[in-house]
């Protein structure tokens, strides 16, 4: 069986897109997801601190390009998605200990997936 490492944090919408799909691809091919919870703003810490100055000063076609890509991708998946929740940039330190807490028990998924939706789906 193949095995697909799969880094994520509940905060991003790409993640998102890629949870909805590798969820998909478990149930339809013989591939194993581990599932990794990660802090994507520590890795923007460490990588890239230069995308909180891009949040607060956006360019204007960038970020309506971005919107566009989004909306995009949630429709091509048969996600519904709010492009940008109420709380954004959520702080998701609490959500992703919850991943790993949960994860010996076999509860990281759902859980994972109710994070999300409620995130990005519901706001």
């Amino acid at each position: 069986m193949a095995e697909i490492e799969c880094f994520f944090d509940c905060s991003s919408p790409w993640t998102y897109f890629a949870f909805h799909n590798l969820r998909q691809m478990e149930q339809d091919l013989d591939v194993q997801v581990a599932w990794r919870p990660i802090l994507v703003g520590g890795v923007f810490n460490a990588e890239n601190p230069s995308v909180y100055n891009s949040r607060d000063k956006p360019v204007p076609a960038k970020a309506a390009y971005n919107k566009k890509d989004q909306m995009n991708w949630a429709g091509y998946l048969g996600i519904r998605m709010h492009y940008r929740p109420t709380v954004f940039p959520v702080n998701s330190v609490k959500a992703m200990r919850g991943c790993l807490l949960l994860e010996p028990e076999g509860k990281l998924v759902p859980f994972a997936q109710a994070v999300f939706e409620a995130y990005w789906r519901e706001d």
